[in-house]
């Protein structure tokens, strides 16, 4: 019977034999490492739990305990390191520090304030130069124009409005005003941040009144008054602002009750009309041989061919006045039968030689040698009575 069987089969067993043995020890070292491992864990674990139970216990403890235990340590430590102080330079220590502190107060509002102004004048500036470059609203502008117009139209050609930004129910707002002076020598500067129009109206005087700005004569800047800086302008014709300037200008009592004036006669003339009559009277009367030279030097109205309110006036070679006329009614009368013409004066007074003479409504006939009445109707345009 062959052996190779059982051999084999031995050898078999051998193996297993060997790899049971080292499977066992590789197995009682991981149990070795793993008993180690648990146990220093339980270590671990049993000084985290007294840690933990300590850290109650002291929690547990009252706060005022733990507050005079530090106090009381904090005290002892103190008396061992401070030496005592004098109570007198105590008090002056206090008042030292007292002081200093009420100083540093001051001292640090009084910064503030600075501060504070500093910063206001920076934001104004910024206002300023940010509104400079701002065209003017095209309202604000035709009531600039206007005020100006009206003031020129009154005689006021000094001052002259640069600009202004906004005009509401207060008035005109940034604005500013250049006034020459009369010698044209110096001029004024004046920027305000608000300017009111007022018209009185029973005297006749516009106040314009600058607010919250300042005023430069000659390189001398001054702020403007709390009251506001007022420039009156005198006899002027209130109507005429309250008309063109109603959303600006505000008026203030009543005008004055005009008198009523008397209504011209229909027969007065015109001074245009005047002027060609008395210059056609004047032609006609020179070509009379008169003793004097006698002129129509005043003349109001003319009724028919009837010339009213005339005043003559004769002077002497010497044109030297020796005599005069005043009455109501004159006309050229003419004589066409004996060729005579002449002046007819009524109701008036004449004066010649130093005597004064009544001319009564009948009339006074003051010839007129060496005219024809033709000449006389061409030249008066037939403005002639009859006789």
């Amino acid at each position: 019977m062959s052996r190779w069987p059982a051999n084999i089969a031995l050898l078999i067993l051998l193996g297993v034999t060997i790899a049971l043995v080292f499977e066992t020890k590789w197995s009682a070292e991981a149990l070795g490492e793993a008993e180690v491992a648990a146990h220093q864990a339980r270590h671990v674990a049993e000084a985290a739990r007294k840690e933990l139970a300590a850290q109650k216990e002291q929690a547990a403890q009252p706060v005022e305990a733990q507050k005079s235990d530090t106090k009381a340590k904090s005290t002892a430590k103190a008396k061992s390191t401070v030496e005592p102080v004098d109570l007198s330079d105590y008090t002056r220590l206090q008042v030292e520090l007292h002081t200093t502190k009420q100083q540093l107060k001051a001292v640090t509002k009084l910064l503030d304030e600075r501060n504070a102004e500093l910063e206001r004048r920076a934001k104004l500036a910024k206002e300023a130069a940010k509104s400079s470059v701002k065209p003017m609203p095209a309202g604000v502008r035709l009531c600039l124009q206007t005020l100006h117009e009206c003031l020129r139209a009154e005689g006021y050609t000094s001052q002259r409005f640069l600009r202004a930004m906004v005009l509401d129910e207060e008035g005109l707002h940034d604005v500013e005003l250049l006034e020459g002076s009369r010698s044209g020598l110096s001029v004024t500067f004046l920027n305000a941040g608000l300017m009111t129009a007022q018209v009185d109206r029973a005297s006749g005087t516009l106040d314009l009144r600058f607010f919250d700005g300042h005023r430069t004569v000659d390189g001398e800047r001054a702020a403007l008054p709390e009251e506001g800086f007022s420039m009156t302008f005198k006899e002027i014709d209130g109507r005429l602002f309250e008309r063109r300037l109603p959303f600006l200008v505000k008026g203030e009592g009543s005008y004055p009750i005009a008198e009523a004036k008397p209504k011209r006669p229909a027969t007065d003339l015109d001074p245009g009309t005047r002027r060609q009559w008395l210059s056609r009277m004047e032609k006609i009367i020179d070509r009379a041989a008169t003793d004097l030279n006698w002129r129509v030097s005043r003349l109001r109205g003319l009724d028919g061919a009837q010339f009213l309110k005339v005043e003559l006036v004769g002077t002497n070679d010497k044109n030297m006045v020796v005599a005069s006329a005043h009455c109501d009614k004159m006309a050229f009368e003419v004589d066409e039968r004996s060729g005579v013409v002449s002046l007819l004066l009524n109701d008036g007074v004449l004066r010649q030689g130093g005597v004064e003479s009544t001319i009564s409504g009948e009339g006074y006939r003051m010839l007129l040698p060496g005219l024809t009445p033709k000449e006389t109707i061409d030249a008066m345009l037939g403005m002639i009575v009859k006789k």
